[in-house]
């Protein structure tokens, strides 16, 4: 399996009313946003990603200028960003894998040796160095409809918890640490994971 044929749609559409501001437009060290690092880390791993983001936005903005497809959401809620950006993707490809932006310590080597692992038949999910189902998570393409056809908040909660996933670990809580709240943000800042990324 290789990279082209895996269609990744990263998610950022919400209003992360819990960080009391949006947390993908926090500046990094780097003198990036976060959302710009998690396209470039995907772009490492050899993918153009594609992004789920408010129509007439900051978020848009910055996706279009970087090495990225812009799927503008109307509608707040999950299912309706994963379904509008899936319904936006390329016909012939073998998986589509999706990806939350504020996990900040997912790599490109994580990608690419997910990408790697699947197998185009389950459904393959990240999880932590102890087991913890996280995400990145790929679904073969035969649960496209499936995925077109979410709606709300939901996202595919439903699809992950009624079919066979096979649990693939990455390293310590790569695929589990989020940043919801400034607590987790400066928690994060302390251990110094982001000094330790790609």
């Amino acid at each position: 399996m290789t990279a082209a044929n895996i269609a990744v749609v990263l998610l950022a559409a919400g209003l992360s009313r819990r960080m009391g501001q949006d947390k993908l437009l926090r500046t990094l060290p780097s003198g990036q946003s976060l959302l710009e690092d998690r396209i470039r880390m995907i772009n490492s791993a050899g993918v153009v990603p594609f992004v789920a983001v408010p129509d007439k936005s900051t978020k848009l903005e910055i996706v279009d200028r970087l090495s990225a497809n812009a799927i503008p959401i109307e509608t707040q809620g999950m299912g309706h960003s994963l379904s509008t950006a899936v319904n936006a993707l390329p016909e012939g490809i073998d998986g589509i894998m999706v990806m939350l932006s504020d996990l900040p310590d997912v790599t490109s080597v994580d990608l690419g040796r997910m990408i790697e692992r699947f197998d185009s038949k389950t459904i393959l999910r990240a999880s932590s160095a102890k087991g913890t189902p996280g995400h990145p998570v790929i679904f073969p393409t035969r649960y496209r409809p499936q995925l077109e056809a979410l709606s709300g908040d939901k996202g595919a909660k439903v699809l992950l918890d009624t079919d066979f996933v096979d649990l693939f670990p990455l390293p310590g809580q790569n695929a589990v640490r989020d940043l919801d709240t400034p607590e987790d943000w400066d928690s994060w800042v302390e251990t110094g994971s982001m000094t330790r990324r790609r």
